[in-house]
């Protein structure tokens, strides 16, 4: 083994991580037990100075993604808890943030999916998945045309893994996003299911994470990807949406601020390890100054300033 990484997590994340990760480790080496290398995790997400500067064994790494948060900027709520941000209280109250340019975009966007191209998106979740036959391995089917058409692509998962999540306990955590045409009928047949996301929905966070689609339609990508996520996150009061990595410009103009997300690496060769630190060090520099820099600079709370 040449290297060893644990890959994404938040600030709060991080701050929950508990001993019962040694139980979840692989042994890597007789030279690094399993619980030097908890201890070394630990050190790496909370380090000292000192232990920054010395430690030879996981590398921190900060990268950028892009969260939606269920709050108002300025609409603050005082309680016995403290000072807390108020909730959207529908789609529109969370258009109201936007400029009006914007508004009128997004309004236009949605509008040419739900009437020009007469298409509807429905939210298939928990234990309604295993209602309607054939819809795990149809959203397979989507989740592999993503791969497909991408010369990048690689397939992680196969069907027999979406059968197996869908068959566990876990069924209660997935939640489908499906786009079908209107004249395909009110009642909802998993074969009509031409496009749709795979997500993933556990302690207030909506976790969006595969996309795909049997036929090209321009803009579906955002609907389904975003607006109606958002618009689900609200409507069941889940505190955030965390739509995975990439699409950052895209993501950006829509509402979604910048946010800081860690990860610990270790890599078993010493020449490379410095090599990667390194780079890290800078990096995460730029990193930190650019998130800073995006949510000064937010496509929603920036206007909420100048409407307050």
């Amino acid at each position: 083994i040449s290297s060893v990484h644990f890959n994404f997590i938040t600030n709060d994340e991080a701050n929950d991580i508990g001993c019962d990760i040694e139980t979840m480790m692989a042994d890597v080496g007789a030279k690094y037990s399993i619980r030097s290398m908890f201890q070394d995790l630990q050190s790496t997400l909370f380090p000292s100075q000192q232990q920054q500067e010395q430690s030879d064994g996981f590398i921190r790494r900060s990268s950028i993604q892009y969260h939606w948060e269920n709050q108002k900027a300025q609409a603050v709520k005082v309680t016995n808890d403290g000072i807390t941000k108020e909730p959207y209280e529908s789609f529109e109250d969370y258009l109201a943030c936007f400029k009006s340019k914007k508004r009128i975009n997004i309004r236009r966007e949605r509008r040419k999916i739900y009437e020009d191209e007469q298409i509807r998106v429905d939210v298939i979740q928990g234990k309604e998945i295993l209602k309607y036959e054939g819809l795990v391995e149809r959203m397979f089917e989507i989740y592999l045309s993503t791969i497909e058409k991408m010369y990048w692509g690689r397939q992680y998962l196969t069907v027999e893994f979406f059968q197996m999540l869908a068959d566990s306990e876990f069924i209660d955590h997935l939640c489908f996003i499906c786009a079908r045409y209107r004249d395909c009928g009110e009642e909802f047949d998993a074969d009509d299911v031409f496009a749709g996301t795979f997500n993933v929905v556990g302690d207030g966070v909506f976790y969006g994470r595969y996309w795909g689609c049997l036929e090209e339609v321009n803009n579906l990508h955002f609907e389904v990807c975003y607006w109606k996520a958002i618009e689900y996150c609200i409507d069941t009061g889940l505190a955030k949406m965390e739509p995975g990595a990439g699409g950052g410009d895209y993501k950006f103009a829509r509402g979604f601020d910048a946010a800081l997300v860690h990860s610990a690496h270790y890599f078993c060769h010493q020449g490379l390890r410095s090599a990667a630190r390194q780079y890290i060090e800078m990096e995460m520099k730029e990193n930190v100054e650019m998130t800073e820099y995006l949510k000064a600079k937010s496509k929603v709370g920036d206007v909420k300033s100048k409407n307050t």
